[in-house]
């Protein structure tokens, strides 16, 4: 039996999801297809993103009102095709728990059901400390030790930042999160990719990184406006995963491509997916 890795008492589920399955959900709904594929299965059609045995039923609940907070708050205005996203979006402390608790999951799948990565012995040995620090953090956000921060990727911020001007499929419909170590502590993140938007959780800051607008302990609301400055690495950062899913996308075999294009002739013409792919720089 998997015990609970947030409360560590009651029976963990199977199926709790790493990125929130709301979202996840509205990248099957605006797809043409129905399906998903994920960068390192690009040659099978997936029903659902990762999942794993971390929470059990109850926290389960309690994180999954935070994302209901945050859906309406944030992720529904943000991921629209039909209007424009809003200057300024609120955030409030249960919407900014939700980011927390995906940076929790995603850190905690990392450390409980480890895959091939190139952390060293002594960095993952900590991940257990900065997990319960994430956790008595959630208690009051006010007062964490820790700095986030939300980027709406609209074309505009875009630009103003300097991000890379990669497919627009990238920021409007890729999603994934991984922890990423510097060498020595010298930085620690987590980077969380969902439609619409980059979340960039640190763990351990930087304090010659420069970030202005996009903070949210620091404020209630994130002015589209004012955000004009990003860490250099957030833009590497992109052009890391995206040139993932390029060489994903050169995986799909002749028979998958043959599915993927009888699924096209079948699609909505005006399904999300296909207004990202007519949209241009």
């Amino acid at each position: 039996m998997e015990k609970c890795k947030f409360c560590n008492d009651k029976e963990a589920i199977k199926n709790s999801h790493i990125i929130p399955y709301f979202i996840t959900k509205w990248v099957k709904d605006t797809s043409p297809t129905g399906f998903i594929r994920a960068t390192n299965e690009p040659n099978i059609r997936q029903q659902d993103s990762e999942k794993s045995p971390l929470l059990c039923i109850d926290c389960e609940n309690d994180f999954s009102k935070y994302e209901d907070i945050f859906k309406k708050q944030i992720f529904s205005k943000i991921a629209n095709y039909r209007k424009p996203c809003p200057d300024s979006l609120s955030i409030s402390n249960s919407a900014k728990k939700c980011i927390y608790s995906i940076a929790w999951r995603v850190l905690a799948n990392t450390y409980y059901f480890p895959k091939e990565n190139q952390y060293t012995e002594e960095e993952f040995n900590k991940f257990p400390e900065f997990l319960d620090e994430i956790k008595e953090s959630m208690k009051d956000i006010s007062n964490s030790k820790f700095k986030s921060y939300l980027i709406p990727c609209t074309k505009e911020v875009i630009t103003r930042i300097n991000l890379p001007k990669v497919e627009w499929f990238f920021y409007d419909r890729a999603t994934g999160a991984e922890p990423r170590i510097w060498n020595d502590w010298y930085r620690f993140i987590i980077f969380i990719k969902i439609p619409f938007a980059i979340i960039v959780f640190e763990m351990v800051s930087n304090d010659e990184d420069i970030w202005k607008g996009c903070n949210i302990e620091e404020s209630t609301t994130i002015e589209l406006p004012n955000i004009s400055a990003v860490p250099d690495y957030v833009g590497e950062q992109v052009k890391y995963f995206f040139d993932n899913f390029l060489k994903s996308r050169e995986k799909i075999t002749e028979k998958q491509n043959a599915l993927i294009k009888e699924d096209m002739k079948k699609s909505n013409p005006n399904c999300g997916f296909l207004k990202t792919m007519k949209k241009k720089w």
